[in-house]
């Protein structure tokens, strides 16, 4: 177990490495915040990690990244719900029957959200692609603004603090 958490680690480091040296705190915050936006492709977790294990090296400060990410993915949750409240509901209702998706499902998880949403939200930062597309789920099903928001910002901090705060941690355990 060990082994495989270690070597992911070093894959998410070595995957988004060049990236954060090539473009520094604005690809941190652009691409955290796109992935958060519902970009399911977007490199968030791996940029958290290799921030997070970048800075013990020296490249960043510690205490800019991790709060300039928690920002981004809370902020890009934020926009996603506004585009599920706005478009969502309404957009699966119509063209939904394209892709799968009938109203009684729609019904059901308007239903699961208004019950479970908080848990939902705030566990769903951890599990990809759920990450990605908790605020359109949560704005297409219209849980209220002020719950979702509260739990997606604790979400955000326990996910960065996680995976960057442990990134840094280790990274500090490892010699140069």
């Amino acid at each position: 177990m060990l082994h495989w958490f270690l070597s992911t680690l070093a894959s998410l480091i070595h995957a988004a490495s060049p990236i954060l040296k090539a473009y520094g705190l604005p690809a941190v915050f652009v691409l955290l915040f796109i992935e958060s936006a519902g970009v399911v492709f977007a490199p968030g977790e791996a940029m958290v990690v290799a921030a997070g294990f970048l800075s013990a090296k020296g490249l960043f400060p510690v205490w800019v990244v991790l709060p300039l990410a928690m920002l981004a993915a809370t902020m890009g949750g934020y926009t996603a719900y506004w585009l599920g409240d706005r478009y969502g509901h309404k957009a699966l209702l119509r063209y939904g029957g394209y892709v799968g998706i009938r109203p009684p499902m729609v019904d059901r998880v308007h239903e699961f959200f208004h019950r479970f949403g908080a848990p939902v939200v705030l566990i769903g930062r951890f599990i990809v692609p759920l990450r990605q597309l908790q605020g359109y789920l949560a704005g297409a099903s219209e849980m209220g603004f002020q719950a979702f928001a509260t739990w997606s910002a604790i979400g955000a901090v326990l996910w960065v603090a996680a995976w960057g705060g442990g990134a840094f941690w280790l990274a500090q355990k490892i010699p140069v």
